[in-house]
């Protein structure tokens, strides 16, 4: 992270030599970490399904539901969830949501940490396992919501850089669970599953859940001290001035970010009016409308990704479904994390303000569809283009394009509202068209998949 201007009441926060961390740079890692924990949970469930499929084994029908149900009861509660958090509004206290989500998501990731180890988790019966372990997954969508719903108010006022880091911390826990899956790979082998039930301690979940638990509390102590007394006002970053009292652009690096914010306002001041959705909805309609395509879309992309094998199977260990699956997972997410980083240095190309060309973008992306169907869906037929190069290429560039996206969607939000109380509930607002358009997103990738 490039240094930053900061004005004479932007003191440094930490200093060591020459290395100093600003309040403005402390309060960009505190989101992009909150981001992080926002998406790791959906990514324990995903990466579990390995092992609730061994858990499962003694109950086929349980081993082969999981995965859809967990998706289900995840979007399906998001999408109710976000809808009722954006219409309480008035008085809402959206810092005390953040830390409630996050502390909850903490608990619920302990206990579900000590259920891959405990003797009296293993031995519980699988179906009581099962709605036990759907009834975690339920807390655990709503406690995001509560932690996505703060934190997209307090960024929206905070300025567009803030939402950035948010963007990027979830693209960040993307990438990880594919690398973690890779270097496993590679370490330990792949593992072959007896056809009986043979339920062991699984101390590599146990970690990763732990994990996810650390992270939230991370999340809630670094905005702990964001909001603490002598640092509680939350302010864009571009409305800082310079000692002359002129106006200077800070963010990532020098330059108009854009947002805008109230100097002196406290982080967990609550919302004094309720902003009825048609008042919204007639503001940011274009950029809900490119939220839900971009993530309509990309949801497509695990069922090429599952599938898609490489031209030179059995040429090499490398080549092998078990590494080229998790690889191209990789390949996506880096392709996401670029997007979204790049949307966030000072002056980007890469940043889409307009609305309509935002939708416009989204749509056309729909593209990618027919051009996957171009690489090796189907082994035994061949591929219309025999390139691993291609193929990789057409994640990667998949991947850039959700995070130039979705975003530029959030960046932007707060520039199309005229007060505070219209970019707080501009979050809650803003997630609940998240959530339609991964629910939209699902029910397409089952299209996709018959196809």
């Amino acid at each position: 992270m490039s240094s930053v201007n900061w004005s004479r009441d932007d003191h440094p926060l930490f200093k060591m030599g020459n290395f100093t961390v600003t309040r403005a740079q402390f309060k960009y890692i505190t989101f992009t970490i909150i981001g992080v924990s926002l998406l790791w949970p959906w990514n324990c469930f995903l990466s579990a399904s390995a092992y609730y499929g061994e858990r499962f084994v003694g109950s086929p029908s349980l081993a082969k539901t999981y995965s859809s149900t967990m998706m289900t009861v995840s979007t399906i509660t998001s999408l109710i969830y976000n809808y009722y958090l954006s219409q309480a509004q008035t008085g809402a206290n959206y810092h005390r949501r953040v830390n409630l989500g996050l502390g909850i998501t903490a608990a619920i990731f302990c206990l579900m940490a000590f259920s891959c180890v405990l003797e009296i988790f293993l031995a519980m019966n699988d179906t009581v396992f099962f709605f036990g372990l759907m009834t975690m997954v339920l807390v655990s969508a709503a406690a995001t919501c509560l932690a996505q719903n703060g934190t997209m108010a307090l960024v929206n006022v905070l300025g567009s850089i803030y939402a950035n880091g948010v963007m990027v911390g979830q693209a960040i826990a993307g990438v990880l669970p594919s690398v973690a899956l890779i270097a496993s790979l590679l370490i330990v082998g792949e593992t072959k599953t007896e056809g009986k039930r043979n339920v062991e301690s699984n101390f590599g979940l146990f970690l990763y859940y732990i994990t996810a638990s650390l992270v939230s509390l991370v999340g809630m102590g670094l905005l702990y001290i964001v909001a603490k007394k002598g640092d509680n006002e939350y302010r864009a970053l571009e409305d800082a001035r310079d000692e002359n009292g002129d106006h200077i652009g800070v963010g990532i690096g020098d330059g108009d970010v854009g947002g805008s914010g109230e100097y002196g306002e406290e982080l967990d001041v609550g919302q004094s009016r309720h902003v009825p959705f048609h008042v919204l909805w007639s503001k940011l309609k274009y950029l809900v409308s490119t939220i839900v395509t971009t993530f309509a879309v990309t949801l497509v992309f695990p069922v090429f990704a599952s599938n898609v094998q490489s031209v030179h199977e059995g040429s090499g260990w490398v080549f092998k479904k078990a590494i080229f699956v998790p690889f191209i997972y990789f390949v996506w997410n880096m392709g996401d994390v670029l997007g979204r980083i790049l949307c966030g240095t000072p002056g980007s190309r890469l940043l889409i303000r307009n609305q309509k060309v935002l939708l416009l973008y989204s749509v056309l992306r729909i593209v990618y569809v027919p051009l996957f169907l171009t690489c090796n869906v189907h082994p035994e037929k061949g591929a219309l283009f025999a390139s691993d190069i291609w193929y990789i290429m057409l994640q990667f560039t998949f991947g850039l394009s959700n995070g130039q996206c979705c975003t530029s969607a959030f960046m932007v939000v707060g520039d199309h509202c005229d007060d505070d109380d219209e970019k707080e509930a501009a979050g809650g607002f803003t997630t609940v068209f998240l959530s339609f358009g991964l629910a939209l997103g699902s029910v397409a990738s089952y299209v996709v998949a018959m196809m």
